[in-house]
């Protein structure tokens, strides 16, 4: 297995995941792709605005790989400006405003990288029945927490 951690640039993984989904390697390509989702992601104090933060950034790496080109989360960005981070959280927690972008990251093995995952780990910020729902959304796509969220 090639040592994804090594990986100093979006470029060299970009292009390892590129070499790997060419030899059929989803593995790398996967261990690749969560390498440069952590190089994109935003670093912040607070767990629940860089949780938000490296969830846009792990969307809009698989857009560009499923629509070869770069895309941004525009109207996520644009309710999370008008509306508050939190607000946009809530809403995905209890299915409301929810697009594809769950369904495209748990398939693509990011999971701890969606909304729903934010809100789980960082259950004391959050309503006890947006937690309760996302802990059963995530559990039901298989998407483990860590121990004690």
């Amino acid at each position: 297995m090639i040592d994804v951690s090594k990986l100093k640039t979006v470029q060299e993984c970009r292009n390892l995941m590129t070499n790997a989904a060419r030899l059929g390697r989803d593995d790398v390509r996967r261990a690749a792709l969560r390498r440069c989702v952590e190089l994109q992601a935003p670093s912040d104090p607070d767990p629940v605005i860089g949780g938000f933060g490296a969830m846009l950034a792990a969307l809009e790496e698989v857009f560009r790989l499923r629509y070869g080109r770069a895309l941004k989360a525009n109207r996520t960005r644009a309710k999370a400006k008008d509306a508050g981070i939190m607000k946009v959280l809530v809403d995905w927690a209890r299915g409301h405003g929810q697009g594809t972008g769950f369904e495209m990251l748990i398939e693509e093995g990011l999971g701890d990288y969606t909304g729903e995952y934010v809100v789980a780990v960082n259950a004391k910020r959050f309503d006890a029945s947006a937690v309760l729902a996302t802990r059963g959304r995530l559990a039901a796509r298989g998407i483990n927490l860590p121990p004690g969220a």
